[in-house]
């Protein structure tokens, strides 16, 4: 037998591997497809994740806030550039949220809630508008916001953005850069500079024209009246000190105070301007809280004092010692006011209540926490574990809790009764009280909203500056 039928016997003798290598093949193949179908679902439920924000179980998930007796009244996503840049500021006004992110972008949010909107009017969270001002050199300052303008400064220059449209107004190159956010307040916008001035713009420089040469001072109207004009031009203000946080609104006029604590509050009289002064003696807190025509301020030495209006100017009504002193690095609002009580950050060592009206300590937590906002009965704080702690307005005791998940960017409102959330990759949320279908919003938020947003009323006319009135009252 030769070799090769040798061979051939053998094979035909032993029994057949196809079968068995056939099928282990098969095996590893539906392994491999198994195993890539399983990578493809992972990375399509991975994707949307690295591109947006994981909202489950956090303060901005339905069930969450609904837990806490909060509702999640809107929710948007900004538009701009964020992968390579992050939200910088936010920043809450009566009817409008505006942000600020890295690529110079400023963008305006309809604040407020469905049950309270105007028919017709945008509804709330519905973005009003992005305008790219160009990529900013440093970090922005707080925005000016108002029924009719929005008011920020950028680099070297203050922009004048309309509150409806967000279109360019008008732009104002700045002698020096500023030291605050500027406050547009009636036909007034107030920018704080860094050479211990406050330049004072027109919030409309069109409206308005000197009288021609020879003239009574007043123009012809259409009807056949005349108008009386008013002369509108920039003025820089003595603030006697470097301001380094935003102006306040004082009634039609503005207050502000300096470092060294120059508190400086102006405001129409008669025919022309009042300034009123007081001094400190110590540098502040934190900005100024003004309700109607009474002001509260906070000392880096730990006192709580209280003004009030008065026919010769402020009147010291109350001091109160807070037992603490505040790091000189913090720059931050430290006060919030819910009827008669006053809360203060006291920095590291926690929140206290006072009575808004002697003083008087009410209750004192040791949460180390930034105060965020008073909604309903609860002051809302984000702690040092990055957890929206609610304390109660009545004992100061822990209540409830949230996790904030993205919304790491704490925003302050003083504005309204809305927890607004922010996270650096530009979504915004609103949370406020939770109503049961069929009741009555709450008689805070309907005396707030008396007034239509998209049709602010006219400021009241400012009657003619007459030459050389200022100087009567040392105003500059």
């Amino acid at each position: 037998m030769s070799y090769r039928q040798l061979v051939d016997t053998e094979r035909l003798n032993s029994p057949l591997p196809g079968p068995v290598v056939m099928n282990r093949l098969t095996n590893r193949q539906t392994f491999l497809r198994l195993a890539l179908l399983l990578l493809m679902l992972v990375a399509a439920a991975w994707l949307p994740l690295a591109r947006g924000e994981c909202l489950s179980g956090t303060a901005a998930d339905p069930f969450e806030a609904e837990r806490v007796g909060l509702s999640r009244e809107w929710i948007v996503q900004l538009p701009f550039e964020s992968i390579g840049y992050r939200l910088g500021r936010v920043d809450v006004g009566r009817w409008t949220v505006v942000a600020q992110s890295g690529d110079g972008k400023v963008h305006a949010v309809r604040a407020g809630d469905a049950a309270t909107a105007t028919p017709g009017a945008p509804r709330p969270g519905t973005l009003l508008w992005s305008t790219s001002l160009g990529v900013p050199l440093a970090p922005p300052q707080p925005a000016g916001i108002d029924g009719r303008l929005v008011v920020v400064t950028h680099d070297m220059e203050a922009v004048g953005l309309q509150a409806r449209t967000g279109s360019v107004f008008w732009r104002r190159r700045l002698p020096v850069p500023p030291s605050a956010g500027a406050l547009p307040v009636g036909n007034w916008a107030y920018v704080p500079l860094r050479n211990a001035t406050v330049l004072r713009l027109p919030v409309n420089p069109f409206r308005l024209m000197l009288p021609e040469p020879g003239t009574d001072g007043s123009a012809e109207t259409e009807g056949g009246g005349s108008e009386q004009l008013v002369k509108l031009d920039p003025v820089e203000i003595n603030s006697h000190g470097l301001i380094e946080q935003q102006p306040t609104p004082y009634g039609a006029g503005v207050i502000w105070c300096t470092r060294n604590g120059h508190l400086t509050a102006i405001e129409p009289a008669n025919d022309a301007w009042a300034r009123h002064e007081f001094e400190l003696l110590q540098s502040p807190g934190g900005p100024v809280l003004v309700r109607d025509q009474t002001i509260f301020a906070t000392t880096g030495t730990g006192e709580l004092i209280r003004f009030a209006d008065a026919p010769g100017g402020l009147r010291l009504v109350w001091r109160s010692l807070l037992e603490t002193s505040l790091h000189p690095n913090e720059q931050r609002p430290q006060l919030l006011l819910k009827g008669e009580t006053l809360i203060v950050s006291l920095g590291e060592r926690g929140i206290a209540a006072h009575a808004a009206d002697s003083g008087r300590r009410i209750w004192k937590s040791p949460l180390k926490a930034e105060l965020l906002a008073i909604v309903g009965g609860r002051v809302w704080c984000y702690d040092r574990q990055n957890m929206l702690t609610g304390l109660s307005l009545a004992d100061g005791e822990p209540e409830a809790f949230l996790h904030p998940g993205p919304f790491t960017l704490p925003v302050t409102n003083r504005a309204s009764e809305k927890l607004i959330l922010a996270s650096p990759r530009g979504l915004l949320a609103s949370l406020g009280p939770r109503t049961v279908a069929g009741e009555q919003p709450a008689a805070a938020a309907d005396t707030e909203l008396q007034e239509a947003p998209d049709a602010p009323a006219a400021a009241p006319p400012e009657k003619p500056e007459k030459e050389g009135a200022d100087e009567r009252f040392n105003f500059f």
